[in-house]
């Protein structure tokens, strides 16, 4: 990293004064015409702004190797990181509509001969899903009581969630609901875990589409 910086300090410094000497050759060209003899780089110049991009950039290098972590040692973690889909919020059987469309079409065909589909009732379809509820509770105590809304133009894609609470290491008991069907239904899925946490140890809890099931990890 501070190589990187080192380089950098005295290759911009190059590059500027090649660019500024251009110009200005450039400039003297057009006016006065060609030289009969070009000037070297100003070595002064750019030695001098050299030595100042170095100092501006070296306390930054200093910095960056700093390491600094927003965790005590003694503490713990507890994360809640997943994404899913909530229940739509109008139940409608796309595939179910279709097919019953294509008998439809199928039999007026046989019958007059003359028949359209139509996929109008398709339009009125809903495809706007739940937000996603999290509850969390710890040892009896509630930390988190969220409703985290679906993604998409029309609100019909996943619900993302994440949360990070620091908690004190040792014994805990772990409770978290997940609701997924809308405001006054039941919770659709639950957790009950007794879990160790030691000194700077990370635990998540996380939903397991394959299992669809609340896990903690």
């Amino acid at each position: 990293m501070w190589v990187a910086g080192v380089l950098l300090a005295f290759i911009l410094p190059v590059i500027y004064i090649v660019i500024k000497e251009w110009r200005s050759r450039k400039a003297s060209e057009k006016d006065n015409g060609p030289p009969v003899k070009k000037k070297p780089l100003d070595r002064r110049a750019l030695a001098g702004v050299s030595v100042i991009l170095f100092a501006l950039i070296l306390p930054s290098i200093w910095l960056s190797d700093i390491s600094y972590s927003f965790y005590r040692k003694e503490d713990a973690a507890l994360k809640v990181a997943f994404k899913h889909s909530g229940g739509r919020v109008a139940e409608c059987d796309e595939a179910d509509l279709i097919k019953k469309e294509g008998e439809r079409y199928r039999r007026e065909l046989k019958d007059t001969r003359q028949v359209k589909m139509s996929m109008s009732k398709l339009g009125g379809c809903s495809r706007e899903r739940h937000p996603v509820v999290v509850e969390l509770y710890m040892d009896g105590r509630k930390l988190l009581d969220k409703a985290y809304a679906p993604t998409g133009l029309k609100r019909d894609m996943a619900s993302y969630v994440f949360e990070e609470f620091l908690i004190e290491p040792g014994l805990h008991r772990v409770e978290a609901k997940l609701y997924r069907s809308g405001p006054g239904r039941p919770a659709d899925f639950s957790l009950d875990h007794a879990m160790e946490l030691k000194p700077g140890g990370i635990r998540v809890v996380r939903f397991d589409e394959k299992e669809g099931a609340l896990l903690i990890e």
